[in-house]
């Protein structure tokens, strides 16, 4: 060998450190900013922005909402897929005329779009990208009609008692009631209100659909603070009038041509006072024109007269649309004519004079924010059919920067230690290793960004993980290094036979571990895809780092002086002459196993599992508080004495924030306003900096592909360990799988006991554990095909025992530097990876245990059991 030899390799290892570092540049540029200047960095630099990483919503703030194209409203005919590149356009357009930085809009499955949108509070993005936007022109009923439609409700209300729901109600005074609530036309409603007596008897029934418990007695009139077509509901009745509008004894006595709307948001009634209300209009429901026809759409502030000051939207139309909003407004002169979007009435202005131009206002909105949201959405035009949100995430900047100082100081900080303990085991190999995780984080850092990936709190965990698995191939190398000089080669020689010889073993469990992370981005959604993503890309990498550039090092080392010794530490005596009586314990190990895992079934049995809402659908919110006491008896007290109930509150360790977590199944609209009356009311100053609404729809999804990942990571490990050994696959296939199932159980009965939250980002670090488990199941394995091929099988026994000893040392290294790793997370990552840390935690103690005490003895249990199927 020459000294000093620059050769393709080493070519290639600089390329790649150079390339890398130019291609991380740009994603150091941008994030090294913060707040403004961060978004006027990017504005003025796109290019940048595009090469760069994307910081997730939990780490930048923003809003994540998935749409869901609702089908019941499609035309036979229409293609699912067209409706979902359509609507997926439209709604780009609406962010791009927003003006906003970094959006992620893309589609999944057959009917849903996924919007991320940094920066932007919960409220604006579902009014941006919710909306269907449907604008309709409706005049409004006349004050007559109104005031009997209401009279009519009045009375079936005021009649309502707690006899008629019973079934004793069906008396002949019920029948009348009846006759009342079957629809009635316009010309019905102003002749007295002569309906069917077929259709009245064929609704005798009908009077057991009582209005909601809570008015029963109360007249639609009584909820009004001002009466009149347009009067103002209060803004804590407002739903109790929507549910009884919304009951069918109700809707029968509307007649069929008019419909009530409420207005689109609140209003002060007087600037001096806190009560605000929605207005209610009683509107005919044939729309005189739609918005099809309109042109343009801009946010301006009126200058002069008597709304000078506030602000508007100037409508413009085009084509026939003029012609058609001139006919219009000239048929009803001196009429109300509201202007509806998405069933909401954004203004309801008094037709002064025909308007010829083809131009129409809409006043009354709060801010100019608000004007120029509704003049985008106007102008990007209305989804091909409605969507609902399924659901919504919401983080506030604060605490995204909180995610980012915690997430990253946590890397730091276990970076750091394993890099120490590295150093001072493997002393001149430990520093070459420290080298190699650098560059692993470079090159792996320079692959998200070619991919311009999103980086979240669970992928910087995924991140910070990797550095401590990617010493994993060091130390099987470093290792098998030391028994090579044990056996009298020289250092060169060593080094190469160990490299030659841990190759296998570091490729198949690697790749074991590669496979759940494909699986996890895969299956999994929002950060836990993030998660997957990064831990593929890291592992990949650092197969990479291990195998090319700690030898390069090692061999310019060796070169300089043709060096006979290398210093690569003598480890601890009692790992490495270790002589543990695996085999002869089994028994004993196996009744140890069988304990765990019928305490942990017990205790799944007994207390179940705490499922967050990704599993159940609801709501969550995070709040905080400026000090430092605890505030969790304050916040359960504040909530009861609101007659809230349901609602769980939860403290959240792990960050520097005093937070706290209030969670509560369904998805209550209200919930959220009457939570923060309540802490108001119990003077408890704390602010919500972040919440998270799932549908029913995605909790199910999301069970389902827990359940499937799992398995899937079972059979793939099974299937990848049977094709690698050959002959004596199955049998390590099966102890393999045996022993992730015994790993998964008894994770999952620690899950149960200490009531973690069971979440995406706990399945994320069930399922890393898994493939982590197997790496040193794979390594043992791995030792044991090699020393059955030099001894035989004549002695199996003896040669797995052996085998384990012999890996004794690998396995306690690499378990205790990616362990040094997780609990920094669970102590410093703050609350959204602190239960993922401590699944992985107690996952690698377990694994660990499994690997060397349940797996092996498996294998001979199957050598004994099926001779020739070993």
């Amino acid at each position: 060998m020459k000294k000093n030899k620059f050769g393709f390799r080493e070519f290639i290892i600089l390329a790649v450190i150079i390339l890398s570092a130019y291609t991380v540049w740009p994603s150091i540029q941008v994030h090294s900013k913060k707040g403004e200047a961060k978004q006027t960095f990017l504005k003025e630099n796109p290019k940048l922005g595009s090469k760069s990483i994307n910081f997730g919503l939990d780490l930048a703030g923003g809003t994540s909402i998935t749409l869901q194209i609702d089908q019941s409203s499609l035309k036979d005919g229409e293609d699912i897929k067209d409706i979902q590149a359509q609507s997926l356009e439209i709604i780009r357009n609406r962010v791009d005329q927003y003006g906003l930085s970094e959006p992620q809009i893309s589609p999944t499955g057959d009917d849903r779009i996924v919007v991320e949108l940094a920066g932007v509070d919960d409220s604006t993005a579902k009014a941006l990208v919710g909306s269907t936007a449907k604008l309709e022109f409706k005049i409004l009923a006349e004050s007559e009609k109104f005031t009997q439609v209401v009279s009519l409700i009045d009375q079936y209300l005021t009649r309502q008692t707690t006899d008629i729901i019973a079934d004793s109600a069906a008396t002949d005074s019920a029948k009348t009631d009846s006759v009342k609530k079957e629809a009635l036309s316009d010309d019905e409603l102003l002749a007295g209100g002569v309906a069917k007596t077929e259709a009245a008897e064929k609704k005798d029934s009908a009077v057991a659909e009582a209005a909601p418990a809570d008015v029963v007695g109360q007249s639609l009139s009584s909820f009004f603070i001002s009466f009149g077509n347009g009067g103002f509901i209060a803004e804590e009745s407002i739903e109790k009038v929507k549910k009884l509008l919304a009951t069918e004894g109700v809707q029968k006595l509307i007649p069929r041509d008019v419909a009530f709307a409420f207005g689109s948001g609140l209003e002060k009634l007087r600037r001096d006072a806190n009560i605000k209300a929605k207005r209610l209009y009683l509107l005919k429901r044939r729309a005189e024109m739609g918005g099809d026809d309109i042109t343009d759409a801009r946010p301006y502030r009126v200058s002069d007269g008597m709304s000078a000051g506030e602000v508007a939207v100037n409508l413009k139309f085009g084509g026939i649309g003029p012609k058609k909003f001139s006919a219009v407004t000239a048929a009803n002169v001196g009429k109300q004519m509201a202007i509806v979007l998405d069933n909401q009435v954004i203004s309801a202005p008094v037709i002064r004079d025909r308007i010829p131009n083809g131009e129409a206002q809409i006043t009354g909105l709060d801010d100019m924010a608000e004007a120029n949201r509704l003049a985008v959405v106007l102008k990007a035009g209305a989804l091909k059919a409605p969507m609902q949100i399924i659901e919504s995430r919401s983080v506030g900047a604060t605490l995204g920067e909180e995610n980012i100082v915690q997430g990253f100081g946590s890397g730091a900080i276990g970076l750091l230690l394993c890099l120490v303990f590295m150093v001072a085991y493997y002393r001149l190999g430990g520093f070459i290793a420290s080298i190699g995780v650098m560059v692993n984080a470079l090159v792996t850092a320079a692959v998200m960004s070619v991919f311009n990936a999103t980086l979240t709190l669970p992928g910087i965990a995924g991140f910070i993980l990797v550095v401590g698995m990617s010493l994993d191939a060091n130390v099987i190398i470093f290792e098998r290094i030391r028994e090579e000089l044990k056996n009298g080669l020289t250092a060169r020689a060593a080094v190469a036979k160990g490299y030659e010889r841990a190759f296998s073993a570091i490729l198949d469990s690697n790749l074991t571990t590669v496979l759940t992370g494909l699986i996890l981005y895969k299956i999994g959604t929002g950060s836990v895809k993030g998660f997957g993503l990064t831990l593929t890309i890291g592992i990949l990498t650092s197969l990479f780092c291990a195998i090319t550039i700690s030898r390069a090092v090692f061999d310019w080392r060796l070169a300089k002086r043709d060096r006979t010794t290398l210093s690569i530490g003598s480890g601890f005596k009692t790992l490495n002459n270790a002589n543990l009586q695996i085999m002869k314990n089994r028994g004993k190990f196996r009744v140890l196993s069988w304990i765990l895992i019928i305490a942990s079934i017990a205790c799944i049995a007994v207390k179940g599992f705490d499922f967050s809402i990704d599993f159940t659908g609801g709501q969550v919110y995070t709040i905080q508080y400026q000090d430092d006491a605890k505030h969790e008896t304050d916040l359960n007290k504040a909530l009861s004495k609101a007659g809230i109930q349901g609602a769980r509150v939860r403290s959240l360790g792990g960050t520097s924030a005093n937070s706290y977590q209030i969670s509560v199944r369904g998805d209550d609209t209200s919930f959220e306003l009457a939570m923060a009356k309540a802490f108001e009311a119990a003077n408890q100053k704390c602010q919500i900096v972040a919440k998270d609404a799932v549908g029913p729809t995605i909790g199910k999804e999301l069970r389902f592909n827990a359940i499937l990942s799992v398995i899937l990571a079972w059979l793939g490990i099974a299937l990848y360990v049977w094709f690698r050994f050959g002959k004596l696959g199955l049998g390590f296939g099966v102890a393999a799988v045996l022993g992730l199932i015994h790993d998964t159980i008894i994770t999952l009965g620690f899950i149960s006991a200490f009531s973690l939250s069971f979440d995406g980002a706990l399945i994320a670090s069930l399922l890393t554990m898994i493939g982590y488990s197997v790496n040193d199941t794979i390594v043992n394995f791995d030792r044991i095909r090699e020393n059955t091929a030099i001894f035989g099988s004549a002695k199996y026994e003896q040669t797995i025992n052996s085998s384990l000893n012999q890996c004794f040392s690998r396995t306690v290294i690499t378990s205790l530097t990616t362990l040094f790793v997780c609990v920094v997370l669970a102590v410093k990552g703050g609350s959204s990876i602190r239960d993922f840390g401590l699944v992985q935690c107690f996952g690698i103690l377990i694994g660990t245990y499994s690997s060397v005490c349940v797996c092996s003895p498996i294998v001979l249990w199957w050598s004994k059991k099926f001779k020739k199927g070993v």
